[in-house]
């Protein structure tokens, strides 16, 4: 056991051992203390050291120290060094970040706060209460006006709130700053011509700048006067930010002089780490603390340049405001002595951050240098590498990190840094095939992930079924290809070509006629489940497993509106086999806590919400329905839920951005892809950000190039013995890539690399292995024969097939039913009206169209017809929609359409060379005796490039090229009327940008015709001998989703609409 006297023994050695600059530092324990702490000069150390010297040197109480520091991982790192220091006092000392301290304030004074009540908002919380703010404004409001889409602003305002809040800036603030800059503007020189021009002389304003600079200022103010409903619908909401703790104590602080006194006279000795990255609220906070004493014992440790957040010209009139407050007592101290890297590294960094003109070198009255020096005496290892295109380099990255390992580097002291997580999949996909072992520091959303997907469409089934017999009957085929159900995929195949056999067959009692194209029989599976006799009479390898399902699913559905939300996954995870399965998984550690993160989401909410999230509640609408209607909203907004990572994973090669970087270090470090598109341009470009006057936040386009160039630093002041940059002259595409300018400022030499072509043709055919095509077991071949006999070929299901011949295997030969989405009812809705409308001139003894009314009035009985497949809110969205553009079309288009018409004209049984082929085509109009052209309507957004011809990206057509070229031969093959095709075109029905609808028309040449023959031809001849096992292997593809993971995927909407009803 290590006694008192030893470990002051250890820790006078330890101070033996500080540099001339870390020494002064540690012992100037009395008044304010300003150090300036470069990259790798021990500021943790002496941050330590410090409390260490006045606690053995002092009559001062460790409780009588408050450190504060920006994030928990500088929390944890202060705390270990210290207890390595002075053992157990260091407990004592309070070490916090600031909103640590502002909660622990609060807890100790509830009687001054009385927040007990309020919980924290959630973001989807946060992006509601936004929301109903911007639909509350009038039409003529600065933020509405003539603006479509009432929340056009909403990123902006909730990236402003947050601003104000982080800054610490009232209302008024913003106002006066905004109309300050707006009153400066007529002698701004940036707003007055210079020199004489063709439209204009020198000395006048810039009239378009000045007018787009007031519009914007105007917004600002306007947004910024939101401010307060903002709070007040928190209020009303019960929630609070974690900024607000902030504000609180602030607000306290100043009103109750005897509260900020006790804490004045409880710390009388505050330090602060990362004074740099400190915001305005932060900084008002500390000068709170501070304001006592003439001369605080402050002590302040920062470095400007290694500040990888914007506002960083905030952030320094901080750091000047406190060197000149204090300037009479002021000791200023720069650490220059780097313990990390060698000199070559740091004299390419330090050329690189002198291109920054917001530092403090420049901006402090007081002047000071940062001639970063190394410790070392090994100058280290720099090299900037160029590539002729994006695949050498990361082939030769890859064999140089397999060579370091392979020599005796530890994995983890090798990082791979880049500015965006985007550009490490390729990287990480290749590290994987070649077994290198890697760690990638990225926030992982587990509602990506195909364990939470599956688990979300057995919930989903659950909730359907519960509500409605039968109506999550879509769902059940995919989900019984889940792992943990262990039913063989085989079996599966065989009770769908009975389904598909059977269904219509009057003389059996289990199976009724389907309704529609595509709908399944009423509750076939959940019906063959639970018929035993059935099954037996198929050729199952497991059908007793089926029953042992139909009574587990049974039970489930009776559970969803008895049990709690917790107990009901407790239950699934456990009868399910879900939890043994996962066991089973080589990965199981990762597996297990992202079923634990989502559990522990589901009983927070349970927990905030008990009355909602109650079985059976309000209205009958289980807990599960909200708990799936949360998780949807969660996704239609991006909004994540995190993996919690309770254990972290093996060492591995360290992959990670250069925010995520910062405070690190590795023996080796490889700073990737150094393009300007990756590393120069914003990472939010710009957008979801209210402009904000320089009188608001000083060099405020000058800081954003300067806060990368800043991050760049950062990444390369990581390296201990060894730094690479490397970038590619060409992209996947063979586009021509521009280097970072950051690369040129380092000042380093360009080394052009070579890749031997039989590395590079390894690296192809390893990439290529991703994703993996999926296997599909196939019926016996006496049934698929016999299914083959009555299939025929439609222009939806050649387009399927060219996509993904998995996807045509389940969708259009075994017809496994899908959900109807609200696009494809909205589209059916519209053909409907059209088809009728129609009709009715064909009916009417002049041939005369009916009216615009009559034309609404059958689209909303047809959007009747489908509202089963809408919500509320949507239902009535799509109806006002429609009935714009219908009204418009009405009033633009029909004045010209031809009397002569078919609609809808289905056409099957027509032969190909012996290939059946079928489809409906909306329109056939006879333009004049001898002509007539095919026309199909489409609802969506319009698509020049599915219209287009066969090209270099496109080799079969774009889709719609495909399908009208398909509908002319079926019109040929048909022989059903005399006049040949001479044109044929696509009509959007929607408005495109320029706001008019627009038709292309396609004219196909002979060799147009024979290519889209000869692909019949090719596809036909694939479906014959069954190949369909391989499917396309894209992540978005919901069936080869379903057999890479072994997992039904979450969203189980069509791909790609259906071209016709064929």
């Amino acid at each position: 056991m290590t006694t008192v006297a030893q470990r002051m023994n250890s820790f006078y050695q330890l101070l033996g051992l500080l540099n001339d600059a870390q020494r002064r530092a540690v012992e100037q324990i009395e008044g304010p203390v300003l150090v300036i702490a470069g990259p790798g000069t021990g500021k943790t150390h002496i941050l330590a050291a410090r409390i260490g010297k006045i606690l053995l040197e002092t009559d001062t109480l460790a409780q009588n120290i408050l450190c504060l520091t920006f994030t928990e991982a500088g929390v944890r790192a202060m705390r270990e060094r210290l207890l390595n220091m002075i053992g157990p006092e260091a407990y004592r000392v309070t070490i916090s970040t600031f909103h640590g301290f502002c909660n622990r304030v609060i807890q100790e004074n509830m009687e001054y706060f009385g927040k007990g009540r309020l919980e924290p908002i959630t973001d989807l919380e946060r992006i509601e209460l936004v929301r109903q703010i911007l639909a509350a404004l009038p039409p003529e409001h600065p933020l509405r006006a003539g603006k479509k889409d009432a929340f056009l602003f909403e990123n902006q305002l909730r990236d402003l709130f947050s601003t104000m809040k982080k800054e610490g800036w009232p209302v008024d603030f913003v106002l006066t700053k905004a109309d300050a800059f707006l009153r400066d503007l007529p002698s701004n020189p940036k707003f007055i011509y210079q020199r004489n021009t063709k439209n204009a002389a020198k000395g006048t304003p810039k009239t378009a700048q000045v007018r787009e600079v007031t519009e914007r200022m105007t917004r600002l103010k306007a947004a910024a006067a939101l401010y307060p409903e903002y709070l007040h619908a928190m209020e009303r909401a019960g929630r609070y930010e974690y900024e607000d703790m902030i504000l609180w104590v602030l607000q306290a602080f100043k009103e109750k002089e005897a509260l900020l006194r006790s804490y004045q006279e409880r710390f009388l000795y505050i330090q602060v780490d990362e004074f740099q990255d400190t915001n305005g609220a932060q900084y008002q906070l500390l000068q709170l603390l501070l304001n006592f004493w003439e001369a605080p014992n402050a002590f302040i440790v920062g470095d400007d340049d290694q500040s990888i957040y914007e506002f960083q010209g905030a952030r320094l009139d901080n750091l000047r405001h406190f060197s000149q407050l204090y300037q009479a007592d002021l000791e200023t101290i720069v650490l220059s002595e780097n313990y990390r890297s060698g000199q070559q590294i740091l004299d390419s960094a330090s050329r690189l951050i002198a291109r920054n003109e917001i530092r403090a070198v420049n901006r402090l009255d007081k002047p000071i240098q940062k001639n970063l020096r190394a410790h070392a005496t090994e100058p280290g290892t720099l090299r900037l590498c160029v590539y002729e295109n994006r695949l050498q380099e990361l082939t030769d990255l890859v064999r140089q990190i397999d060579d370091l390992i392979n020599s005796g580097t530890a994995p983890e002291e090798i990082a791979v840094i880049y500015a965006r997580h985007k550009q490490a999949n390729r990287l990480m996909a290749l590290l994987g095939k070649k077994g290198i072992p890697y760690q990638a520091k990225r926030p992982v959303n587990i509602l990506d992930l195909p364990l939470i997907q599956q688990l979300r469409e057995l919930l989903c089934y659950l909730d359907e079924e519960s509500r409605s017999p039968y109506s999550g009957e879509h769902r059940l085929f995919r989900l019984l290809h889940a792992g943990f159900f262990d039913l063989p995929a085989g079996d599966l195949a065989q009770i769908a070509v009975a389904a598909q056999k059977n269904s219509g067959d009057p003389e059996n009692p289990l199976y009724d006629a389907p309704a529609a194209r595509h709908a399944p029989a009423e509750g076939f599976w959940r019906r063959v489940l639970t018929d035993p006799d059935f099954l037996q009479r198929l050729p199952l390898k497991h059908p007793e497993k089926f029953d042992l399902v139909s009574h587990q699913l049974d039970h489930w559905i009776a559970a969803v509106h008895n049990l709690p939300l917790p107990q009901l996954l407790e239950r699934l995870f456990a009868q399910t086999g879900l939890l043994n399965w996962v066991l089973r998984q080589p990965d199981k550690l990762d597996q297990l806590q992202t079923l634990y993160t989502f559990f522990d989401f589901v009983e927070a909410e349970v927990q905030r919400f008990p009355r909602l999230f109650a079985p059976g509640a309000a209205g009958g609408v289980a807990g599960l329905h909200r708990l799936l209607d949360l998780l949807d909203s969660m996704d239609d907004n991006r909004l994540p839920l995190a993996l919690q990572q309770a254990v972290e994973a093996g060492p591995g090669v360290q992959l990670l951005t250069a925010h995520s970087a910062k405070g690190l270090e590795f023996e080796q470090v490889f700073l990737f892809d150094c393009v300007e598109d990756m590393w120069e341009r914003s990472l939010n470009g710009g957008r979801g950000r209210f402009a904000m006057p320089p009188t608001l936040v000083p060099s405020a386009e000058e800081d954003a190039v300067e806060a990368r160039r800043r991050l760049f630093y950062v990444a390369m002041t990581r390296a201990k013995h060894r730094l690479q940059l490397s970038y590619a002259r060409a992209g996947e595409d063979g586009k021509p890539l521009m280097q970072s300018a950051f690369v040129e400022e380092t000042g380093l030499p360009h080394e052009n690399m070579e890749v031997p072509t039989p590395v590079l043709l390894e690296t192809q055919a390893l990439l290529m292995l991703e994703p993996e095509s999926p296997i599909v077991a196939l019926p016996e071949p006496a049934v698929f024969q016999d299914m083959l006999r009555n299939f025929s070929l439609s222009i939806t299901a050649l387009n399927r097939y060219l996509r993904c011949p998995l996807a045509f295997y389940y969708e259009d030969f075994l017809k496994i039913p899908g959900a109807t989405s609200e696009a494809a009812a909205y589209g059916v809705a519209i053909h409907g009206a059209l088809q009728q409308f129609v009709l009715k001139m064909k009916t009417d003894r002049k041939n005369q169209y009916p009216s615009a009314e009559v034309l609404l009035r059958i689209f909303k009985a047809e959007m009747e017809r489908q509202r089963g497949y809408f919500s509320e809110n949507n239902f009535a969205q799509r109806l006002a929609l429609g009935r714009e553009h219908l009204r418009r079309l009405h009033a633009e288009l029909v004045p010209h359409w031809p009397k002569r018409v078919i609609v809808e004209r289905r056409i099957d049984r027509v032969e190909l060379d012996g290939i059946p082929l079928n489809g409906v085509i909306d329109k056939i109009e006879w333009l004049d005796d001898r002509t007539l052209r095919l026309v199909d309507y489409k609802t969506g957004a319009p698509d020049l490039k599915k219209t287009a011809p066969p090209d270099a990206g496109q080799p079969h057509g774009g889709d719609y090229w495909r399908q009208m070229a398909f509908y002319q031969i079926l019109l040929q093959q048909a022989h059903l009327y005399p006049e040949p095709v001479g044109k044929t075109a696509v009509a959007w029905l929607e408005p495109d940008k320029r706001d008019t609808f627009l038709m292309t028309e396609i004219s196909f040449r002979p060799e147009d015709l024979q290519l889209v023959k000869g692909l019949i031809h090719q596809i036909w001849a694939g479906i014959q001998a069954g190949h369909f096992s391989n499917g396309c292997g894209q992540e978005n593809c919901v069936w080869c989703q379903m057999h890479r993971w072994n997992t039904p995927p979450a969203l189980l909407a069509r791909l790609e609409e259906d071209l016709d009803d064929g």
